[in-house]
């Protein structure tokens, strides 16, 4: 338990009395970082941009969720959850990163959309000298944990990231996204309907019989992880054989409720489990809920109260229902789908009921074991954190010196870093086809591409991004994140429509990490408040997560890891483009000016920096590249485009060249200007696209982006000699493809 005696001295003074232990756990769990956000709260209120006129549910419910498109006299919708589950994952690498996708599922059926699609972003650390073997380890069994349960659960795994930095040795992040569709006319929300003012209504737990693991899990999550706090015990187990026969009960439940008009609010049992879950669900709706413990389903007899009450096994959903409604949602789950004989004691069961006095009462045994008000344990819990700011510069900084030869070497060598190679050695292990839908799979291009609504060309484009900027600039890292994501959405074709985030952050309780946070916040706030293509709007955040304390008693935190997804419409999915150049006749033009901050970056590590300047984010410069870049692919003038961002425009024009499986097509013949510098030119990693055109639109396209006052300039042209052949004022070198791509694929054999 990490109540400290300050909060357990706030809770008596609101009860007017001491607390039961099962309440101290109630308590425990709900005013836990994870689940009050009590240090970011107010922070996230203050700057993140939340509403937007496509905006159909907002922060607040278990997802958000965006308008899409309209087919056939329906208003489709995506519904979305973004979360973290990095402590389970450093612990036990394979249920962790399970249970984490296995939560963001939930969050979107319970809204009553179908599930189309997971993403995960996934941070490892570095085994630089051998003597890490579990750093290696960890990302293995990470890897095998997401497929372990979206590939038998039969939801692709739509795409991702995959980053390495040291300070994620003691700490690995595993964020993980779902992506649901649904018509606006059935969202199904997380709170107990009105009507049960004058109408009683109960409350029926659903899923898996409820054992012990996951207790203390939301504590557990709020906590600097080392050897005392490694409680294997507060790792959830998954079953997702199991919870595909849930969902398929769901689905039925949610033809039945429509046909019928039946009110009811639904919510997944995740952090704090039962008391959490029904104590939100009653209180987002007004009331007070009382659960008789007894009438649980459990998994083993002799379980203590509190367990029951607090343990977050997984698979499991919280309905509450018009009473005259019970038995056949009981029977539904029971005897139709006979969840008991797939699991010893799955299944529904009636728990409690709603009451309109607002208190929550938990029953055992015959006794209240708890009787607290509901907004006690609900409400705003803030906790006051101070910041405590760190220089940051960003000035204009000398130039580095690289001899031309040593860049030539760099070049030769870039494409073997963990940071650049070809990632299939991660998503091999995905299913990334199962729904039928994957228009673009991952690697393709920066974004996938999929089309969820039978007989409809609009498609929905996805991507998932963070960096490694976070220790020298947490206010870029932020703003770049978001950036990126936009530059991927448009580079297939797409235009953003909403955004998520997942802020992964130190200990708050020290102002240098909260300062970091804060920046991170800022540096969001005004991406999306810069870049959405609504006029006169912000892209909208419709949901998200904080996690925080990631760091080792030693005090190792990770540097500040925001990750973000930006969610993206294509009008028509049969225009969108991937990266990979095929054709002998084409330009690639380079669009974006290249500045020499390279604070953070891939290249960074060849350099001797005494200071440095992440790369910044102008967002003048974005939005008129953006702009116009999406139209010359919606004018069909563009055969393939990439956006410019890790590791530089050399990383950029080798996975064009390369395509996702390392079999060029066409070679390259670089020319870099002379006035350009070499360096800055192929490494840097402020935004910016290269899109492959034919060589008869090069002037047209040039026009265009000279109109836009986009800096742009023809960079190369392809070849039918498989190398890539650089030139500039400085001297020139040829590589063959074979050993660029034998670099870029060298783990995924």
């Amino acid at each position: 338990m990490k109540l400290s005696s300050n909060d357990i001295a706030q809770i008596e003074t609101l009860l007017g009395r001491k607390p039961t232990q099962v309440e101290l756990y109630i308590f425990d769990t709900m005013w836990s970082e994870h689940c009050s956000y009590k240090s970011t709260k107010s922070t996230l209120k203050k700057y993140l941009p939340t509403k937007g006129s496509e905006v159909a549910l907002g922060i607040g419910e278990d997802s958000g969720i965006i308008r899409f498109t309209k087919h056939q006299g329906k208003q489709y919708c995506i519904a979305i959850s973004h979360e973290s589950h990095n402590h389970p994952s450093q612990v036990l690498p394979v249920e962790g990163a399970a249970t984490g996708v296995g939560g963001v599922v939930r969050d979107v059926y319970c809204m009553g959309a179908d599930v189309v699609g997971v993403l995960n972003s996934l941070h490892f650390g570095i085994n630089h000298d051998g003597k890490q073997p579990i750093v290696d380890e960890i990302a293995k069994r990470v890897v095998h944990g997401v497929s372990d349960y979206a590939n038998p659960l039969g939801v692709p795994v739509l795409g991702g990231e995959t980053l390495y930095h040291e300070s994620y040795n003691e700490n690995c992040l595993v964020n993980v996204a779902a992506l649901g569709l649904l018509d606006e006319a059935d969202i199904i929300h997380s709170f107990v309907p009105k009507i049960a003012k004058t109408e009683p209504f109960d409350v029926i737990l659903i899923g898996k019989s409820t054992d012990a693991t996951g207790f203390g899990g939301a504590s557990f999550s709020s906590a600097t992880l080392d050897a005392q706090t490694q409680n294997i015990g507060a790792v959830q187990v998954h079953d997702p054989f199991l919870k595909r026969v849930i969902v398929e009960a769901l689905k039925e439940l949610f033809i039945r409720i429509k046909d019928r008009k039946i009110p009811v609010g639904l919510k997944d049992l995740g952090a704090g489990g039962i008391s959490c879950a029904t104590s939100e669900i009653a209180a987002a709706g007004g009331f007070g809920v009382t659960v008789d413990l007894d009438k649980v389903n459990v998994a083993l007899e002799g379980l203590s109260p509190e367990v029951i009450a607090c343990s977050e096994t997984q698979e499991r959903f919280c309905i509450v229902v018009p009473k005259a409604f019970t038995q056949e949602v009981l029977d539904l789950f029971n005897l139709e789908f006979e969840m008991p004989k797939l699991y010893h004691n799955a299944g529904a069961a009636l728990i409690g009921h709603i009451t309109n006095e607002p208190t929550y009462t938990l029953i055992h045994q015959g006794n209240v074991v708890a009787t607290i008000p509901i907004n006690i344990i609900t409400t705003d819990v803030a906790a006051e954190r101070t910041e405590t700011p760190r220089p940051i510069f960003r000035g204009d900084l000398p130039l580095p010196v690289v001899p031309f030869t040593t860049l030539q070497k760099i070049c030769e060598e870039f494409m073997a870093k963990q940071a650049n190679v070809s990632k299939r050695y991660i998503y091999r292990y995905f299913d990334n086809a199962v729904r039928g839908d994957t228009v673009i799979y991952p690697g393709e291009a920066d974004a996938v591409v999929l089309t969820p609504i039978e007989g409809c060309d609009v498609g929905l484009t996805v991507s998932m991004d963070s960096n490694l900027y976070g220790h020298i600039d947490p206010y870029v890292s932020g703003a770049s994140a978001v950036a990126e994501g936009i530059r991927n959405v448009i580079s297939v074709g797409g235009h953003p429509i909403a955004v998520t985030d997942c802020l992964n952050y130190g200990n708050p309780e020290k102002g240098e990490a909260f300062f970091e946070f804060v920046e991170g916040v800022k540096g969001i706030a005004d991406a999306c408040n810069q870049l959405g293509f609504i006029e006169g709007e912000a892209l909208p955040i419709i949901s998200g997560n904080v996690s925080l304390y990631n760091e080792s008693k030693k005090g190792s935190a990770v540097i500040p890891s925001p990750v973000i997804v930006v969610i993206g419409k294509v009008d028509n999915y049969r225009k969108s483009i991937t990266m990979q150049i095929v054709n002998t006749d084409h330009v690639l033009i380079l669009i974006g000016k290249r500045y020499p901050e390279f604070g953070g970056t891939v290249i960074g590590t060849h350099l001797k920096l005494e200071r440095a300047v992440a790369p910044q984010v102008r967002f003048d410069e974005e939005k008129r590249a953006n702009q116009v870049v999406f139209q010359l692919i919606q004018d069909q003038l563009v055969s393939a485009c990439h956006d410019i961002s890790g590791g530089g425009l050399w990383t950029t024009l080798c996975e064009m060249s390369l395509g996702e499986r390392g079999l060029a097509k066409v070679g390259l013949k670089i020319t870099i200007p002379n006035d350009h510098a070499p360096l800055t030119t192929l490494f840097s990693e402020n935004g910016g696209y290269v899109v492959a055109v034919p060589k008869a639109n090069e002037a047209l396209i040039l026009e265009r982006l000279y109109r836009a006052q986009v800096e742009a300039v023809t960079i190369a042209e392809t070849t039918q000699d498989l190398s890539v052949k650089l030139s500039h004022a400085q001297g020139n070198f040829s590589i063959p493809l074979t050993t660029l791509a034998a670099a870029y694929t060298s783990k995924c054999e």
